[in-house]
C-alpha cells in the first residue's frame, strides 16, 4: 500500500480523500496512520474526514504523526446556510421557506439539503409545520415516493449502504429496474459508483447511511429473512464469498436466521483474514463465530484454539513493527 501511493503521488503531487473514517475497522485506521507517518518523501497528502465518535476508540488519533492538522468543522452561519438553501431550492420555495429552513437545520449541511429536497417535492406540501429532524425529513421523502420507487428502495437498503443492480434482480425482478434506479438517483437518494466491486455488475450506494437505514426500518421483519438470503445467495455466486466478501455473507445469512451458514462463513472470512493482512480482524471474526455456536457445539475447542493462535501472531506483528526503525528501506 505505501509503494502504491507513493508510486502515484510521484507521478503526480496526490490528496488521498478517506470519507467516513469513525466507520473503519481497527485495521484500516492501522493503516491510514502508517501511510501517513512513513510516505514523506513522495507530494501526498492525507484528508480524512470523520465524526466526533473516532475519537471514542483512538483517543490520540493523528497524535503521533508529523504535519498533522485538525480542523474541527462548525456549524454553518446563517448567511451560508440560508445562501445554500436557496440554491438548492432555486426558486421552489419563496423567502419564508429559506428563513424556516434556517431556522430548523441551525447550521447542519445534511439537514439543509434534505429539508430543501422535501420541500422541493412537495413531501411537505400542505404541513403546516416543516419536520425538525434529519429523520423525520427523511422519513417523510420516503413515504411520498412513488410505490414501485420506495419498493426498489427497501429492497437496496437489504443489501446495505452500498448494493448492485443484480442483488436487487435476484431479491425481486422489475421490469423497470434502469428507470427506477434512475429516477432514484435523481432525487440524490442513490448514487450510481463508477467502479464496482463485483465485476459485470453496476454498483449503486446510498448518498447518507440515515437513508438506508431508515429505508431498512420500513422493511417488514418477516420479509427480511428471504431477502437477506437472497443477498447472501447472490454474494456466494459473484464474489466467491472470499476475504471481505465472506464476512458480509455471513451477515446476511445470519440476518436470514440461517446460522450454519453464517458460521461457516465467518471461519472462512476469519482464517483468510489471518492468512492475509488483517490479522488484527480474525481474532473478532472468530469471536462471532463463538457467539453463534452452542455451548456444547464440537467445533468450540477448534475455534478458541485458531482465535488464540491468530491473537498471538497479530501480537508478534505489532511488537516486530514496534521494534523496526521507522526509515527501513522498502
Amino acid at each position: 500500500a505505501r509503494r502504491f501511493v507513493e508510486r502515484v503521488a510521484l507521478e503526480e503531487p496526490t490528496v488521498f480523500i478517506f470519507e467516513d473514517i469513525h466507520w473503519a475497522d481497527p485495521a484500516q485506521l492501522d493503516l491510514l496512520e502508517y501511510l501517513a507517518s512513513h510516505v514523506r518523501d513522495a507530494p501526498a497528502a492525507f484528508l480524512a474526514l470523520a465524526r466526533s465518535e473516532l475519537l471514542e476508540v483512538r483517543p490520540g488519533w493523528g497524535s503521533g504523526v508529523l504535519g498533522h492538522t485538525t480542523i474541527p468543522l462548525e456549524a454553518l452561519s446563517p448567511v451560508d446556510s440560508a445562501s445554500i438553501a436557496s440554491y438548492l431550492l432555486s426558486g421552489q420555495g419563496d423567502l419564508s421557506s429559506v428563513e424556516r429552513l434556517v431556522e430548523i437545520a441551525e447550521g447542519n449541511p445534511l439537514f439543509i439539503e434534505e429539508l430543501a429536497a422535501s420541500i422541493a417535492e412537495r413531501s411537505t406540501a400542505g404541513a403546516t409545520e416543516l419536520p425538525t429532524s434529519v429523520r423525520a425529513i427523511v422519513a417523510a421523502r420516503l413515504d411520498a415516493l412513488p410505490p414501485d420507487e420506495r419498493s426498489a428502495l427497501v429492497d437496496a437498503s437489504a443489501v446495505g449502504r452500498v448494493f448492485w443492480r443484480g442483488a436487487l434482480t435476484r431479491i425481486a425482478p422489475r421490469d423497470e429496474l434502469s428507470t427506477l434506479l434512475g429516477s432514484l438517483e435523481e432525487r440524490d437518494l442513490i448514487r450510481r459508483e463508477v467502479v464496482s466491486r463485483i465485476r459485470g455488475d453496476q454498483q449503486y450506494a446510498f448518498k447518507h447511511a440515515l437513508i438506508r437505514d431508515i429505508a431498512y426500518q420500513r422493511l417488514p421483519r418477516a420479509a427480511r429473512r428471504d431477502k437477506h438470503a437472497a443477498v447472501a445467495t447472490f454474494l456466494e455466486e459473484t464474489t466467491g464469498a472470499g476475504g471481505q466478501s465472506a464476512e458480509a455473507v455471513a451477515y446476511h445469512w445470519r440476518e436470514a436466521g440461517e446460522t450454519e451458514k453464517a458460521v461457516d462463513s465467518l471461519l472462512t472470512a476469519a482464517d483468510q483474514a489471518g492468512r492475509g493482512w488483517a490479522k488484527g480482524h480474525a481474532p473478532v471474526l472468530y469471536t462471532q463465530a463463538l457467539h453463534l455456536v452452542g455451548e456444547d457445539d464440537k467445533r468450540r475447542r477448534s475455534i478458541t484454539l485458531r482465535q488464540a493462535v491468530t491473537a498471538q501472531a497479530f501480537q508478534h506483528l505489532v511488537q516486530q513493527d514496534v521494534r523496526r526503525p521507522t526509515d527501513e528501506a522498502d
